[in-house]
């Protein structure tokens, strides 16, 4: 594989069509590090990612934060300053798990335990004891789930300013492995003839490069104009340690693996404030996809899943505030029964989005569908659906909404004209 460990490095390749540049990760004798390691063949990262100062440490005295604020208020802001880099925690404790439905007594063994939501922000203005960062909060800090705090953090270990383009990358895999066994809708085990079904035979070779680029502990990062075919898992996928990643213009082709779960997870997001744009996906399963509570602020727009496997989604346990925007795909944000994600995703918005989709929601959150084109309903991973839940929020129900993207409008409003201009092609702002 090829690491990228220092920031201000670019690997810029002549194209990402079959006659530019083509990296090919080899097919290895053995273990080539497939399902069970998930190699990538491109790595960028530093060596760790942020280090709290616990002695900076200070309650939020707010017993309310809601959704969308930037500001709360400490007993001291001291030892803060405009420009520190922090971490707004939201606490949630075992009362709030036992009110989503999330405790023992609930959800059996698939129970949460306690945990903490930290975001990623900088500190933008101080004036007495309230705080005010760059970007809000995803779900809200309330008292009576156990509040929350802020903290100083390093992040010597990031690196940043790192960029992958113009490039193919090719898999190699051994077309001599092949199944008829899919298991997208029923889940069952591999071993176990009855709950899975069969159809067309298909290459499923797990021994080889599943990711093509992994970002770790990395700010300021970016993929465009990138070519992925026959990866198990990934084109690009962004680990929680990291922040600020763009992924545009890319296209992922033919994934080789089992069809079937924790495979294909093709545009996958468990850090912070990340865009991906304009990318495609043929024959992923979950094509635009998030996961976990460190998943947050990040945004799919214009993008497009063709023969998905499976919803694109917040997949699992809390990722919150996330928006699909005129995302052509199956989409879902809702609970899963019987199974460990539980309430996959919390203040998720779908704009403008078109496909068939399911969306409910979580107790102490929301989760909204505008304009959206599609059946409220989805066939993928059924037996782990729960009719019971409330819905989700939901207007203009086959006839998209002005404007046409939110995520474009909401940028104008914050940065100007020359900010949407910057990243945005002339179709996307007509």
């Amino acid at each position: 594989p090829l690491n990228i460990t220092a920031s201000g490095v670019v690997l810029r390749g002549e194209g990402m069509g079959d006659t530019g540049t083509i990296l090919i990760g080899k097919k290895q004798k053995g273990n080539a590090g497939g399902m069970t390691q998930r190699r990538a063949l491109i790595n960028i990262g530093g060596t760790s990612g942020v280090t709290p100062d616990e002695n900076t440490k200070q309650v939020i005295q707010d017993k309310y934060v809601p959704v969308g604020a930037r500001s709360f208020t400490v007993a001291s802001a001291r030892v803060f300053r405009v420009g520190d880099k922090v971490l707004v925690r939201r606490i949630g404790n075992q009362d709030w798990i036992k009110a989503i439905g999330e405790d023992k007594e609930s959800a059996g063994n698939f129970g949460w335990r306690p945990f903490n939501i930290a975001w990623d922000r900088i500190i933008v203005g101080i004036k007495g004891n309230t705080i005010t960062v760059d970007a809000p909060v995803f779900t809200a800090i309330e008292a009576q789930w156990g509040g929350g705090e802020i903290v100083k953090y390093d992040d010597q270990g990031r690196i940043g300013n790192a960029g992958i383009e113009n490039l193919r990358g090719i898999s190699e895999f051994d077309p001599s492995v092949r199944i008829t066994a899919y298991g997208n809708i029923d889940r069952g085990s591999w071993d176990d003839p009855g709950p899975h079904y069969d159809g067309e035979e298909y290459y499923s070779d797990e021994n080889h490069y599943f990711n093509f680029i992994s970002i770790s502990n990395t700010k300021n990062a970016w993929v465009r104009n990138v070519t992925a075919l026959h990866f198990g898992s990934s084109l690009a996928s962004v680990a929680a340690s990291s922040k600020w990643v763009t992924v545009q213009d890319c296209d992922s082709r033919e994934p080789i693996s089992i069809r079937a779960g924790a495979r294909r997870f093709t545009y996958m997001l468990s850090g912070q404030l990340s865009l991906v744009q304009r990318c495609t996906s043929t024959k992923g399963r979950h094509s635009f996809v998030m996961g976990g509570s460190s998943s947050s602020g990040n945004v799919f727009l214009d993008c497009s899943a063709t023969n998905p496997f499976s919803t694109s989604e917040p997949h699992s346990q809390w990722v919150n505030g996330a928006l699909y925007d005129n995302v052509q795909a199956p989409l879902s944000a809702r609970y899963w029964k019987d199974i460990g994600i539980g309430w996959a995703g919390a203040n998720i918005v779908f704009w403008n989005c078109e496909g068939d989709y399911m969306i409910q929601n979580p107790p102490t959150a929301k989760n909204y569908s505008f304009g959206h084109i599609g059946l409220n309903a989805v066939v993928f991973n059924a037996i782990y659906q729960d009719y019971s839940k409330e819905r989700g929020h939901i207007e203009y129900m086959d006839i998209h909404v002005a404007p046409r993207s939110l995520y474009l409008t909401q940028l104008r409003e914050r940065l100007g004209k020359d900010a949407v201009n910057n990243i945005a092609l002339e179709e996307q702002v007509k």
